[in-house]
């Protein structure tokens, strides 16, 4: 396994993109209820439009003519990170509603593309086993970022968004680092 980097950084990637992910999950409810709590559908309204983000982004690859690098879906996650500070600096039910489309959006990508990836990197004969790995690996993560996460949430408020950007900036700045000059 070690021999496959490629794989190894991928896997990694998704690890760290799902505790992320506990983080802005547990958020979600919680600004809901505390910053638009006078717009009764607010949580609702959030969860549309990350669908709709979601169709949007798995179209966007369904459409998409040339071939997905790596590095873009990683340059994407990086983009994001930024959306997510952001949009915490100026903090409204508008800025909130852009963050859930984008981040439907680019988690449908990189779903997408990182399934594709790890397929491509794998042979044929241990792709089950490495699949069971690394969903293993990317639930098994979850519950340790929601563990974490759920103990500051109430205390960052909507500035969660800017931790969980920065986060997401500085891991997936370096994936994008290593992954470029190491395999491009």
């Amino acid at each position: 396994m070690l021999e496959h980097k490629k794989l190894l950084l991928y896997m990694s990637s998704m690890g760290i993109f799902n505790f992320v992910c506990a983080g802005f999950l547990l958020t979600t409810p919680y600004i809901s209820s505390h910053y638009f709590s006078k717009i009764t559908s607010s949580y609702s309204l959030f969860l549309i439009c990350a669908a709709v983000g979601g169709l949007v982004g798995g179209l966007w690859l369904t459409v998409q003519k040339q071939k997905i690098s790596s590095n873009r879906i990683f340059a994407e996650q990086i983009c994001y990170g930024i959306i997510l500070i952001l949009g915490s600096l100026k903090f409204s039910i508008y800025s909130w509603i852009i963050i859930a489309l984008v981040y439907g959006l680019i988690q449908s990508r990189f779903f997408g593309s990182m399934i594709t990836f790890i397929q491509e990197e794998t042979d044929i004969s241990f792709l089950g086993r490495i699949f069971g790995l690394t969903f293993l690996f990317f639930d098994g993560i979850q519950p340790v970022g929601s563990f974490i996460f759920g103990f500051f949430v109430s205390t960052w408020g909507s500035w969660t968004h800017s931790v969980l950007g920065s986060l997401t900036l500085s891991l997936f700045g370096l994936i994008y680092f290593f992954n470029r000059k190491t395999f491009e």
